[in-house]
């Protein structure tokens, strides 16, 4: 059996809704550089980053996931950046 790589393994972030801190799941797409985010069992939506003239920024599709744009994004850098290799 093969081992997927370590930076594809879904992980929690928290952020805060509604003036409280929620744990939200985050799932990296296998193919695409993109992150399915989830309440529980419930989908928000998906985010991902592009590069543009001022750097990179943060995108979304999905109402929720729009809304908590910058949060999420934070969340998922800071991760990313602390992940153990």
């Amino acid at each position: 059996m093969g081992n997927i790589e370590e930076g594809w393994e879904p992980f929690e972030v928290q952020v805060i809704i509604e003036g409280e801190l929620r744990p939200l799941l985050v799932v990296p797409d296998l193919e695409e550089p993109k992150y399915a985010i989830f309440d529980q069992h419930t989908t928000l939506g998906v985010m991902w980053q592009e590069l543009g003239g001022s750097g990179k920024s943060w995108c979304g599709e999905g109402m929720a996931v729009e809304a908590l744009l910058e949060q999420l994004g934070e969340q998922i850098e800071n991760y990313l950046q602390n992940k153990p290799i």
